[in-house]
């Protein structure tokens, strides 16, 4: 996008391609010619069989001996554990000066949402571009208050940037683990090694005891399912997950967390959304706190208010082939006529469906009743538009019964 609102498209394939889609699969998630760095937990993950690949800088388990398809169906009907401590971690001091500065760039009235709340937000760019997806709370750690985000790993020198020039005091975490904990017996299992008594709903967050030491636990994650995530002083990270996989947990890879999101309907960075795509053309204007569009201290408010008010341009959609095409990311999708209209963001096999499915982007301007096809290589197979998500969630926004 520009300045002024109007978009600027990025064509697909060639400069004869007609496909006003913004695109951005982010292949520097998978560079391997830069020296990778390890998570601190490598070592116990090399014990339990993990097969690594590079991601977005990192050596990452990919997944364990039972495999991407056993390891997704034991999410959905038991419960799984992800190392995700690639990802970013940042303390803010909640001053009203780091305020300002964060609502510059962050569509969230960060005085009025509640304590103990996870927040699904977005670092904006001037033109209302998603620079990250992130999760915001606030907290109180060590009797201090504070603004907890979690973030990328794919984006952190972009965004420790932004930090740098605009907030004080702040604290880029890396002395604890990031560690997620889904599927529907996941409370269950984390009860009685965390004690955990109190209700929990769905995007809740506290900071509780555990070994000497806390843990920021929210119910929170990427899976569509009810879970935790946590924050854990490293040193501690091997013996509490050695006392989860003694719960029948297993280990699971970033393989099946990536289907597992696909089927859910969760958006990536780099596939999905990137900083060529505001949340409003992402379809995730629900995360944009409208009272902010009238706030021109937000820097792109005019340009989302513009959004908001016209027709949409490009439109997400779920797809699932009529053949057994397996959707991948970055294919072209086509109308009757042959003529691309759009894209694929991501593809993967639905255990759960027992197909491929896959998420992408059409022209807005394409009729939604029409046939659309993907392009294999010289064919073109059929595809059937989907509702996303392709399945239910499960997450818990009920009480916890003890």
């Amino acid at each position: 996008m520009n300045k002024s609102g109007k978009e600027k498209f990025l064509y697909r394939r060639s400069k004869n391609s007609q496909v006003k889609i913004q695109r951005g699969l982010n292949q520097e998630n998978f560079l391997t010619n830069i020296a990778l760095k390890s998570i601190f937990l490598k070592n116990f993950h090399q014990l339990h069989n993990a097969k690594f690949v590079p991601f977005a800088g990192y050596e990452m388990p990919i997944n364990y001996k039972n495999g991407i398809i056993n390891e997704h169906l034991r999410v959905r009907n038991q419960a799984g554990i992800f190392d995700v401590s690639h990802m970013g971690q940042i303390l803010i001091p909640l001053t009203q000066d780091n305020i300002k500065s964060l609502e510059k760039f962050i569509p969230l009235n960060i005085n009025n949402i509640s304590s103990n709340k996870c927040h699904y937000s977005f670092i904006l760019n001037s033109n209302g571009g998603i620079l990250d997806d992130i999760m915001l709370s606030k907290i109180t750690y060590i009797k201090n208050e504070y603004i907890y985000i979690v973030y990328n790993s794919s984006r952190k020198s972009v965004l420790e940037e932004i930090f740098k020039k605009t907030v004080r005091n702040y604290e880029i975490i890396e002395n604890r683990c990031l560690i997620a904990i889904q599927g529907p017996e996941s409370f269950a299992s984390l009860k009685e090694i965390l004690n955990l008594s109190q209700n929990m709903n769905f995007l809740n967050i506290y900071v509780i005891q555990y070994n000497v030491s806390d843990i920021i636990i929210s119910r929170s994650g990427y899976t569509g399912e009810d879970g935790f995530e946590l924050s854990i002083i490293n040193k501690h990270a091997e013996e509490f997950l050695t006392k989860l996989l003694q719960k029948n947990i297993i280990l699971c890879g970033l393989g099946c967390r990536d289907s597992l999101r696909v089927e859910a309907g969760l958006s990536l960075y780099g596939n999905e959304i990137n900083e060529n795509i505001s949340p409003i053309q992402a379809g995730l204007s629900w995360a944009i706190d409208k009272t902010r569009l009238i706030d021109n201290s937000l820097n792109c408010s005019s340009i989302l208010t513009e959004q908001l008010n016209s027709p949409k341009s490009i439109k997400k959609i779920g797809l699932i082939p009529v053949n057994k095409t397996m959707l991948r990311a970055n294919m072209p999708l086509c109308n009757e006529a042959k003529k691309e209209i759009g894209y694929i963001t991501s593809g993967c096999y639905s255990p759960i469906l027992k197909c491929s499915i896959g998420i992408g982007y059409i022209n807005k301007i394409s009729d939604m009743s029409e046939v659309i096809f993907v392009k294999v290589r010289d064919k073109f197979e059929e595809l059937k538009i989907e509702k996303i998500p392709f399945i239910k969630k499960n997450y818990k926004k009920g009480d916890v019964n003890d």
